[in-house]
């Protein structure tokens, strides 16, 4: 059995990823609501012919599958084992010629102008006495390209010989100073999606340069396929030869030469360059503001604030209009106040209206902003459970909290938050609450930040915010301890392109632990126990940071915290920093997901470490706070064990002797394969296979853990923990509950009287095994949903 267990044990992944093809493949298409004995639509396939790399096919065919007639489209629902096709269509002809029509504007759009198109079809009765006969009907698109089409060359002529206007060299030399940013390179496919793109790309130039009134209206785009030369009459031998041989290379390699230039019987007065004028701000504007009193504060000659109600101050506005007095007029500047109006959350609608003066080259705005609710109210109920015998049964958790927002603070459109939160875990085994715990936070967020540092880049600031926040905790572990705790905290917010920062400094908790009878047996037995499970103040400064990436339909995730605990406020000679803890604390986190169809591959990293220090009252065994202290298991982390109920390491221990499972350093990784099962009631069943590895060490020895430290990497390979399992997900839109089920394929950390079977992979495995894994209960996929 052994040596069964050693040499396939390297195969799990691969027999993981075996059964969700065979489940997934063997899924066969059953037809529902055909029209009986009347041939309907039951595949359509695309056959690309020519000479095309294997990412060219497989990207032309689905551009080309999207293309079919919403007549001739076949959509299929995923039950369990079996794809379902519902209600299919009638086949007519006519579809299908449409939808070869459709497929030649989609070639020409990208350079193919030499196509060829047709179909066939092929029929399969099946009969059904019950239903009536299925005249199953197959369409096959036969498709060849031809020869596409490529750029030769691109040219801007806008300030051509046509009639006159003194800003047409601007144009001209805007264009040609941006050339390089523009998508049409020589040798490029010829693609009619790239000319418009790029006209956009120039209307969008010009009106960031004061071009107000400019719009695509002006702008045309010609190009041609032959060059002009070839049609010259020669009445030389040689030189008809010569072109004959370069008309057939053109034939054989065919190209294009684009031209940007003005419209023939362009409108001049689109091509006037506007400045900025007054800025008149209405921050409690509605419907019925007309009619009512207004008072005008009037900041300067260049800006002033109209308002109905005392509802906003007005010095706070300016901040986040971004054109002032005399710039030339912007569009990206217009664009970016309204989008940061928008994203501040106090306003529901906002309108900037663009006026320009008559006979003038001045732009003034009205700015109408019309307020959103001033307070929220909202309430979440979360579940997640699993199953712990030998201390305390089925656990099941249960929390709710309940927010008040209100988004208008201080009159300056800043928001708080105030968050009541309770959460209680209930047992089967033992007394039936098992735990309680009770929490309240205040939190203050300002769009912006303060103070504000001039060697941020203005971007950056743009999606920047500050926040305050105060929050109270109590926690009741039935029979070990009561936790009070108070947190004060001031925190930054920077986000820029697809990555953000957070910092916080300061950080200051203060915990207060109260032991009961339980704590006080576990720290006779581990005397560790009171170095972690105590009381004191923890002085901190936070950073952490976050960047999202990927290519086509792969996402990755990398995020990384880091965290210091009196560092510096040691140096300070009082008392209250006799409580003080000392450490640092660093982790690390890289999530990747790949799509494949409607299935997902999600693979994770995860690894975290926490050193402590001295203090001036732990000088000797010391230990991080439990708090602090990394601990595996759980719906979310590695499933086939309870939350706290893995290693550390390759410590033997029994439940009852340590209840708390955790340590300094963590490492985890999850592999996860995500598939559709069915549709019930409109909403998603999906279902998963994984595998997740994992455990925690100390970086200290600990005579209460034996074998619970990180001496070296051959002992890091050997404490890993696997765990396999599958599970299933319904998906409800706003969540999704998930039930887990998880085995221990290889566990260093069994209970003592079961130390032959550790590390051992699938020890002594059977049919019975299957039914004695772990459940876990969940809300919304584990780790990180993409």
């Amino acid at each position: 059995m052994k040596g069964w267990q050693e040499k396939y044990a390297p195969l799990l992944p691969a027999i993981l990823f075996g059964m969700a093809v065979v489940l997934v493949s063997s899924c066969g298409v059953v037809p529902k609501g055909y029209p009986p004995n009347k041939p309907f639509v039951y595949e359509t396939n695309i056959q690309l012919q020519g000479d095309f790399s294997k990412d060219e096919r497989k990207s032309l065919s689905s551009r080309l599958r999207n293309q079919l007639d919403d007549s001739i489209r076949i959509r299929t629902v995923g039950q369990l084992i079996r794809e379902v096709l519902r209600n299919p269509p009638a086949y007519d002809s006519t579809h299908a010629h449409r939808s070869v029509l459709f497929m030649r504007d989609l070639l020409n759009s990208l350079g193919y102008y030499r196509d060829t198109i047709w179909f066939d079809t092929s029929l399969v009765v099946v009969p059904n006495n019950k239903h009536g006969d299925q005249f199953r009907t197959t369409v096959d698109f036969h498709v060849r390209p031809g020869k596409m089409i490529h750029i030769d060359s691109v040219a801007y002529n806008l300030n051509d010989t046509g009639s006159y206007h003194p800003n047409k060299a601007d144009l001209q030399a805007l264009a040609l100073q941006s050339a390089d940013k523009s998508i049409l390179r020589k040798g490029d496919a010829f693609s009619k999606q790239n000319i418009s793109t790029e006209i956009d790309r120039l209307v969008t130039l010009y009106r960031n340069n004061g071009y107000l009134r400019f719009s695509r209206e002006e702008l045309v785009a010609v190009w041609d396929t032959l060059d002009a030369s070839l049609l010259a009459p020669t009445l030389d031998p040689f030189e008809q030869i010569l072109q004959l041989e370069e008309r057939r290379k053109r034939m054989e390699n065919p190209t294009a030469n684009i031209e940007f230039i003005l419209k023939p019987g362009f409108n001049p007065t689109r091509l006037t360059k506007f400045y900025v004028g007054h800025t008149t701000v209405f921050p409690d504007y509605t419907g019925d503001s007309i009619a009512a009193d207004r008072k005008v504060n009037h900041i300067d000659s260049s800006y002033s604030v109209v308002r109905y109600t005392d509802f906003f101050g007005w010095k706070f506005l300016s901040q986040y209009i971004y054109f002032k007095r005399g710039d030339l007029y912007n569009q990206q500047q217009y664009l970016k106040t309204v989008n940061r109006f928008n994203g501040l959350g106090a306003w529901r609608l906002v309108n900037i209206e663009q006026v320009t003066r008559p006979g003038s080259d001045t732009v003034d705005f009205n700015i109408f902003l019309t307020p959103a609710s001033r307070y929220s109210f909202t309430t979440n109920l979360e579940v997640s459970g699993s199953n712990n015998a030998l201390i305390q049964g089925n656990l099941l958790g249960l929390g709710a909290n309940a927010t008040l927002l209100n988004r208008n603070f201080a009159r300056s459109a800043n928001q708080y938050n105030l968050n009541a939160r309770i959460n209680t875990e209930l047992s089967t085994k033992g007394k039936f609450i098992a735990a309680q715990q009770a929490g309240v936070s205040y939190t203050i967020n300002f769009p912006r930040l303060i103070p504000n540092p001039s060697f941020i880049r203005a971007s950056a600031k743009e999606r920047a915010k500050t926040s305050l926040s105060i929050a109270y905790s109590n926690t009741d572990r039935k029979d070990y301890f009561i936790v009070n705790s108070l947190n004060l905290s001031w925190g930054y917010d920077i986000a820029w392109k697809n990555k953000s920062l957070r910092i916080v400094l300061p950080n200051i908790e203060y915990t207060v632990l109260q032991r009961r009878d339980s704590l006080s047996s576990l720290i006779d037995r581990n005397p560790s126990f009171k170095n972690i499970f105590n009381q004191g103040l923890v002085v901190s400064g936070q950073a952490g940071f976050k960047i999202t990436g990927g290519k086509g339909k792969n996402v990755n995730l990398f995020s990384a915290n880091f965290e210091e605990s009196g560092l510096l406020s040691r140096l300070i000679d009082a008392k209250l920093f006799d409580s003080l803890y000392r450490f640092v604390k660093f982790d690390a986190e890289f999530v990747r997901s790949m799509n494949f169809g409607r299935n997902q591959l999600v693979t994770r990293f995860y690894s975290g470490v926490g050193i402590a220090l001295k203090t001036r009252t732990r000088n000797s065994d010391i230990q991080m706070p439990y708090f602090r202290q990394f601990f595996p298991g759980g719906p979310n982390s590695m499933r086939a064990w309870n939350l706290r109920s893995l290693g550390p390491g390759s410590s033997l221990k029994t439940r009852e002797e340590a209840p708390f499972r955790f340590g300094d350093f963590m490492f985890e990784t999850n592999i996860e394969f995500r598939f559709p099962l069915a549709q019930i009631a409109g909403y998603k069943v999906t279902s998963a296979l994984f595998s997740d590895i994992g455990n925690v060490w100390f970086i200290r020895p600990n005579d209460d853990f034996p074998g619970g430290e990180l001496t070296s990497l051959k002992k890091f390979f050997k404490d890993l923990a696997v765990g396999v399992g599958t599970g299933l997900r319904f998906d409800f839109e706003f969540l999704v509950v998930r039930l887990d089920y998880s085995l221990k394929a290889r566990n260093p950390t069994p209970a003592p009287s079961n130390a032959e079977a550790q590390s051992k992979w699938f020890y002594k495995w059977n049919g019975g095994t299957l039914l004695h894994g772990v459940f876990q209960l969940g809300i919304n996929y584990p780790f990180v949903r993409f």
